[in-house]
């Protein structure tokens, strides 16, 4: 009745005796959602521990959700990780499992907050690897966004793009993945 009622889903997840907190949706470049967590974040924090799963859909460019799995992260990101979590037959069982809740999550959220049926939009997900993305808050945007920052650019490659669109000599789609998955750098 009004929708004083309706409840918001959980951010914070517990996948597989992991948790897992989603900090933010994008699509077409713009900023969906960010999570509670993030905005406890000072705001010249870098949180490159986030990874990310692209949504594909029917209807356009793809949404993309990062979340934090310290666990998870850990254990993609460091050499001898994947046997700390189990090996890799468990973490690609983890990146199943993590990217289903987080659908149900996403599908969720878009129905409840933006009143987007994305139940039958969504065809397709595709979850990307660790050290892709940096979480930084964007002054001239108020928000926080993902900034491609992969393995094979410098350490201040993230700040250095987020200071670009700040000064106005890029745009935000331009660091942020917009129609595919961000680059590892690896290939």
């Amino acid at each position: 009745m009004f929708g004083f009622f309706e409840k918001q889903p959980f951010s914070s997840l517990r996948v597989m005796g992991h948790d897992v907190n989603v900090v933010s949706i994008t699509r077409d470049a713009e900023v969906l959602y960010t999570g509670d967590i993030v905005k406890t974040y000072a705001k010249d924090r870098l949180e490159g521990q986030i990874l990310e799963i692209s949504f594909g859909t029917r209807s356009g460019n793809p949404y993309f959700v990062y979340y934090l799995c310290s666990d998870y992260y850990f254990a993609v990101a460091l050499p001898s990780g994947a046997a700390s979590f189990g090996g890799p037959q468990k973490t690609e069982e983890f990146r199943s499992a993590v990217s289903q809740q987080i659908a149900l999550f996403l599908v969720q959220y878009l129905q409840n907050a933006l009143q987007i049926d994305a139940r039958a939009d969504i065809t397709s997900f595709s979850h990307n690897g660790a050290n892709t993305n940096v979480l930084a808050y964007v002054a001239s945007l108020s928000g926080w966004y993902p900034i491609q920052h992969n393995n094979t650019e410098g350490e201040d490659a993230s700040e250095e793009k987020v200071a670009q669109v700040d000064s106005g000599s890029a745009m935000i789609a331009d660091v942020i993945a917009v129609d595919y998955p961000s680059p590892d750098g690896i290939d």
